[in-house]
Formats: C-alpha cells, sequence, structure tokens
C-alpha cells in the first residue's frame, strides 16, 4: 500500500471521528492544524534518516480507524499484573483512562488527571499541559495523535514528592477488532521529588491493532525518577510511541526499556539535559523471533555543562526478526564538562536473523568524554568452548550463555520481585526456554 493511500485512510477517519471529540473550538483547531501537518508532511519513512530501519509497508497493513469502546474487567486484567506489591495503578484502555480500574485519588504528592475529561471540562487548560508536536520526522506519529487526541492521563509529583510505593501504569489494547488507538501522557516530577513508575504494554485480543502513544516528561531541578518498561504485546500488535523528555538542573533519569512482544515496536525517545549536571541512564533489551521487528531509536542532547549520559542497550534476533538501535548524542557548545557513555550488543542466533547498529556522536565542544561502541555477532566460540571443556553439553552451554547476555541489563532492575518476573519472560522467550527455564 503506498503513503498516499494511507494518508486518505487516515484523513476520512478523522473525518468521521471528530465532530464527536471534546476540546471546543480550540481543540477541534488544533487537530486540523496537526492533521494538515501531518497530511502534508507524511508519515516518516526509509528516506527519513532516523527511520530507515523500520518496515514502512508493516506500519501501513494497519487500519487507522478508533478502536471501539469495550468494558474491561479487573478479573480479565488480573492474569496479566506484574508483582509490583502496593503500587498504585493507572490504567489506560485504548489509550484512555479507565477510571474504574485506576487508583486515581490524591496522596503522597501525586495529582491523577483524565486527560479526557480535562478536554472536556477546561480544554484551555488541556492545551497548556499537552505540548504541540512539531514537524519533524520524528514527531509525525506525535502530530498523528494530537490529530485525533481525546484521551491520555496526566501525571504531576508535586515538590518534594517522594511517594513510598510506584505508580504502575498499564497500556491495554482489547484488540477486539482491527483498529488504531491514540494516547497522550504527561508527567511533571517537580524539583527534589522522587518517583517511580512501571509502565507495562499488553493486549487482551488478538486483533491487529496498532498502538500510537505520544508522551512527554518534565524532571525538575534535584528531581528523579525510575521508569520501568515493559512491552509485552499480542503476537498481531504494533506499537508506536514518542517520548519527548527534559531534565532540570541537577536531576536523574534512569530508564529500563523491555521490548519483549508484538510484531512491530518502535520507540522514539527524545531528551534534553537542560541543566548542569543532570543525568541519565537508559538500559534497554529487545528480543525479536519469528517475523517480529523492534526498532528503537534514542537522541540524547547534552546542553548543561557537566552532564552525563550512561546507555547500555541489548539486541538478540532469531528466526527472522529483525531488530535496530540507533542512538545519536548531540554535546552542545555550553555542555562543557560532559560525559557521554554509549553501548550497543546484539546476538543473532540464526542465519536469517538482522539486527542493524548505529551509535553516534555529535560533538560541538571541547574538554568533554564521550564514547562508543556496537558489536553484532553470535555466541563467543571461546566462551561457549570454556563450558563445554567443563562438561556442560552444547545446548545447556548456548543456553547459559543467551541468558547471561540478557541478565547484564535484567539485573539493574531496582524492584526485586519484578526483576524475577522479566527474568522468566525473557527466559521464555528464548529458543532454550525450556532448559534456560530449569536453570533459574
Amino acid at each position: 500500500m503506498n503513503a498516499a493511500t494511507v494518508l486518505e485512510r487516515i484523513a476520512a477517519s478523522h473525518a468521521g471521528l471528530a465532530p464527536g471529540l471534546a476540546g471546543g473550538p480550540a481543540w477541534a483547531e488544533r487537530r486540523q492544524r496537526a492533521l494538515a501537518a501531518l497530511l502534508g508532511r507524511g508519515l516518516p519513512d526509509r528516506r527519513d534518516e532516523n527511520w530507515k530501519y523500520l518496515d514502512h509497508a508493516r506500519v501501513a497493513e494497519y487500519f487507522f480507524d478508533a478502536a471501539p469502546r469495550v468494558a474491561v474487567t479487573p478479573q480479565q486484567l488480573k492474569p496479566h499484573e506484574l508483582p509490583v506489591t502496593g503500587a498504585r495503578r493507572l490504567v489506560l484502555v485504548d489509550g484512555r483512562f479507565d477510571e474504574r480500574l485506576s487508583d486515581a485519588d490524591g496522596g503522597d504528592g501525586l495529582q491523577i488527571e483524565d486527560l479526557g475529561a480535562l478536554l472536556s471540562r477546561d480544554p484551555a487548560a488541556a492545551l497548556a499541559r499537552v505540548r504541540a508536536p512539531g514537524e519533524d520526522a520524528d514527531d509525525r506519529f506525535a502530530l498523528l495523535a494530537d490529530a485525533f487526541a481525546s484521551g491520555g492521563v496526566l501525571i504531576r509529583a508535586a515538590e518534594g514528592a517522594a511517594p513510598a510505593e510506584p505508580l504502575y501504569l498499564l497500556h491495554v489494547s482489547t484488540a477486539a477488532a482491527p483498529a488504531t488507538h491514540q494516547a497522550r501522557v504527561v508527567i511533571d516530577v517537580g524539583a527534589g521529588a522522587k518517583l517511580v513508575l512501571v509502565e507495562h504494554f499488553i493486549a487482551l485480543g488478538a486483533a491487529a491493532a496498532l498502538g500510537n502513544l505520544a508522551a512527554e516528561l518534565r524532571i525538575g531541578a534535584d528531581a528523579g525518577m525510575t521508569h520501568v518498561r515493559l512491552h509485552q504485546h499480542g503476537w498481531a500488535a504494533a506499537q508506536v510511541e514518542t517520548w519527548v523528555t527534559r531534565l532540570a538542573p541537577g536531576s536523574r533519569y534512569d530508564q529500563h526499556l523491555f521490548a519483549l512482544g508484538g510484531r512491530l515496536v518502535r520507540s522514539n525517545l527524545n531528551l534534553t539535559l537542560e541543566g548542569q549536571g543532570a543525568e541519565c541512564r537508559l538500559t534497554g533489551l529487545f528480543m525479536a523471533d519469528g517475523e517480529r521487528q523492534v526498532d528503537l531509536y534514542t537522541r540524547i542532547a547534552h546542553e548543561g555543562a557537566a552532564t552525563r549520559t550512561v546507555q547500555d542497550f541489548r539486541g538478540i534476533a532469531a528466526d527472522r526478526g529483525r531488530g535496530a538501535f540507533n542512538g545519536r548524542i548531540v554535546v552542545h557548545p555550553s555542555a562543557r564538562g560532559a560525559d557521554a557513555s554509549q553501548q550497543s550488543r546484539n546476538l543473532l542466533l540464526s542465519p536469517l536473523a538482522e539486527i542493524n547498529s548505529r551509535p553516534q556522536l555529535e560533538i560541538h565542544v571541547d574538554e568533554v568524554q564521550c564514547r562508543h561502541g556496537a558489536t553484532i555477532g553470535t555466541l563467543d566460540p571461546a566462551q561457549l568452548f570454556y563450558l563445554l571443556s567443563r562438561g556442560l553439553d552444547p545446548d545447556t552451554a548456548r543456553g547459559l550463555l543467551t541468558f547471561a547476555f540478557c541478565q547484564d541489563v535484567i539485573g539493574r532492575l531496582p524492584l526485586p520481585a519484578l526483576r524475577a518476573t522479566v527474568e522468566a519472560l525473557v527466559a521464555g522467550a528464548l529458543p532454550d526456554r525450556e532448559l534456560i527455564r530449569g536453570l533459574l
């Protein structure tokens, strides 16, 4: 299907939905601007440098009609929930905040708002809270979300707040029929606050649903946030997400990303270290087997002096799976004393599997420390020989080495119960799954 046909489908879907969307004239005008920019520029394709590895034909196969409203019960969610003891749960069902399933009451310095309700109650406040996307290629899917903006969640941690338990944000795709659901997430962490957020993507149905998330995160001065992100979509589902993150002086952001499900996952992170001493640590693990594709893109901009970035991403591809990591670090002239490290390590477990890795540094000032590296290959023959020489059979040796490759990332998870769950999920996704499970 060509790009023009996809845009025609998006325009037709918007024409049918727009009259029923909340927000009044101001939001109707904003949606029209977003749609016009998207139709004029088009969705990104292989000609756009940061999107060259994505299977755009696969994205075009998905329907761009809105997902029908489907009621979800707590009993349906229970088998999928992560063991985040004591966490306050927030649930988005097909991109819409579900108050019945969520713990949205205030307390611990947290404020939770349903974006859909705010659009109806106070459109001007919603306009002020939600970023208007730009028109470059990396913001095109955010434009798509803006054109259909109708729901999502706003999370605010007040200055100095330190909730005792994590927030658990559960994205639920009902996948009752082929459709696309749009979601907006806005997170504000006030100065000196501390927040732990566990974000989890699941699908209850087997239809070919496309999720599109436009999210923004602002971390105030001397604040900190730990962000665990687990993609566990259904086999036919696709997910595209655009995160725009800004860190104030002295703040810290730790992200742990695990892309373990879905037919296609594309994650974009545009992060800016605005203030002196701001720091981010990003770890990630993706697994692409069968004919799945995972495509990760990060752009980290150092603007403040003495800022620091540490990135460690790992990928595994088997069968005909395809993976990509494209990471760019930009050190601006104002970022004297910056320290940036980027590593991408990848394993190919079958002859037809494919991974592309592209770490990049763009440095505009002296007196910085910047380094990057990438490896793509099979299991280390020397390590395999060592285990075989100690009496292990080949299957056990390969299983141990593959899991150890993943464990370096999993072991950094800060919540022990969640760490054990992710270990089991990763073990269950590896080719030697039964063997590895027996070793855990």
